[in-house]
């Protein structure tokens, strides 16, 4: 093993802290068709809190790696919109269709916590990045994929996004305690970005290894 006493130490954290600068790699995966608009899950006007489940297939996704990006797709309304106390999570699961019984979806596995936001305002058009936590849950491209979203309290405002059809792909109830919900036949139209950890760069990690040879 190399000595680093010849190394000066600020080069040593410049090469470590150069991956902290580096964008997410991957893919952007845009997930069914626009079929309509639908408040849920982000019905400010219409529910004081929110418990949704939904569901895409792994054939739809078909790519490995981290989901650190999650975007629904303005499609009416009045932003800006503010949700309160916003909780979501990604989980693996063999579900092929949603049941009413929330917990039942997971299929046995344990969830991952992407979120816990005090406020999430969504605002503009186009694609909302809701800023989910990097690195907190990688994809397996073997099983289906379900995200849950949680939120008591905001700002009374509706935001329409656009879903896509589907079979018993949604799940919802007005309240974020609920156990049970209401199963759509639709599905959520969604853009996910997956890709390798971010922040960490192979070639960066490539040069702190060098020192110690």
């Amino acid at each position: 093993m190399r000595r680093l006493s010849n190394i000066p130490v600020f080069l040593v954290v410049a090469v470590i802290l150069m991956p902290l600068t580096a964008k997410p790699s991957g893919k952007a995966v845009t997930i069914g068709t626009r079929a309509a608009g639908n408040s849920i899950p982000w019905m400010g006007q219409g529910a004081a809190a929110m418990r949704f489940q939904c569901l895409w297939f792994q054939n739809d996704i078909n790519y490995a790696g981290y989901v650190n990006a999650v975007e629904f797709a303005y499609q009416s309304g009045r932003p800006p919109a503010a949700f309160n106390n916003v909780r979501v999570w990604f989980c693996h699961t063999t579900k092929g269709a949603l049941e009413a019984t929330f917990d039942n979806n997971y299929a046995g596995k344990t969830p991952a916590q992407v979120m816990d936001k005090l406020t999430l305002t969504l605002k503009g058009t186009g694609w909302y990045d809701i800023g989910i936590d990097p690195n907190k849950f990688n994809y397996n491209n073997r099983d289906n994929l379900l995200m849950e979203i949680r939120w008591f309290g905001d700002s009374e405002t509706n935001l329409y996004c656009w879903r896509s059809e589907g079979t018993a792909a949604r799940v919802y109830a007005k309240s974020h305690t609920a156990n049970t919900g209401t199963v759509e036949n639709k599905g959520q139209y969604i853009r996910l970005h997956i890709g390798t950890m971010a922040g960490l760069e192979p070639t960066s990690l490539g040069r702190v290894r060098a020192l110690f040879r």
